[in-house]
């Protein structure tokens, strides 16, 4: 008998298999987790108005696939730290220029973020709010800083504190910068991550900060994931390496955001 697994549990494997086979079949799907055809059919719509897929009669495709690559998961942080490492540490260096002593930020975990604040060290009075067990022993390395960790249900994988009580922790701060690292950025789609767990912090701490700064190397743009951040317009600074595609450079000449490309 198939595996029972959640609504959003359910949208990663169809797209984890529209993605390797390029399309999919509404009665294959249907025998494949054990469920009515009209409810695979609501998951197919629902993707669809997420931009990943165009559906088709008794099925679907990937939307656009010439254009942007899926996204379904990635690597471990430990490995993700040596990717792109020279570029992730000019990139910090510039988040670290916006950020001044005595500022308060509120900051997710990941690889790009884990070098900010490795220069964000030399900033004094800092106040730091995060749900990151990751990035905790560096934080521990900022003497005179405050730091707020929030509870919540912890995410092995990713080292994170995640959830509903994550979140009303969260809603506590107005900080000065939200710093934020997401998985794939495309015109269309915006920012997005392959969590939706993961994607609701990001999303939460987006809104609550009164500067957004989104870090992001180049290798993440004209990619798409499942889960919906913020459109890439809706940002304050966007900062990347010097790689990044000239149809983003373009478009964000027609917004309020900030590009910084090192």
């Amino acid at each position: 008998m198939p595996e029972k697994l959640f609504k959003e549990e359910r949208l990663i494997r169809i797209m984890e298999k529209i993605s390797r086979d390029k399309k999919v079949v509404v009665s294959e799907l249907a025998a494949m987790f054990d469920l009515s055809k009209p409810t695979i059919r609501t998951d197919l719509a629902i993707l669809e108005l997420r931009g990943l897929i165009e559906r088709t009669h008794g099925g679907a495709i990937l939307k656009d696939v010439k254009s942007e690559k899926y996204v379904s998961g990635k690597s471990l942080l430990d490995l993700r730290k040596e990717t792109q490492k020279e570029e992730k540490q000019r990139m910090a260096q510039r988040v670290r220029d916006l950020v001044q002593d005595g500022d308060s930020i509120m900051i997710d975990g990941g690889s790009s973020t884990y070098y900010v604040l490795k220069y964000l060290r030399e900033r004094l009075g800092l106040t730091i709010i995060t749900h990151s067990v990751f990035l905790l022993p560096v934080l521990l390395q900022i003497p005179d800083a405050k730091i707020y960790l929030t509870g919540g249900f912890i995410h092995r994988e990713f080292e994170d504190l995640i959830g509903d009580i994550s979140i009303n922790s969260l809603q506590r701060f107005k900080p000065d910068f939200s710093i934020v690292a997401v998985d794939a950025i495309s015109i269309e789609n915006g920012l997005t991550s392959t969590e939706t767990s993961t994607a609701q912090i990001k999303k939460q701490m987006l809104a609550i900060g009164s500067k957004s700064i989104v870090v992001a190397d180049s290798t993440k743009f004209g990619k798409v994931s499942l889960c919906h951040i913020a459109d890439l317009k809706d940002i304050d600074y966007l900062v990347t390496d010097k790689n990044v595609p000239a149809d983003v450079v373009n478009f964000i000449r027609g917004t309020n955001v900030e590009l910084i490309a090192v």
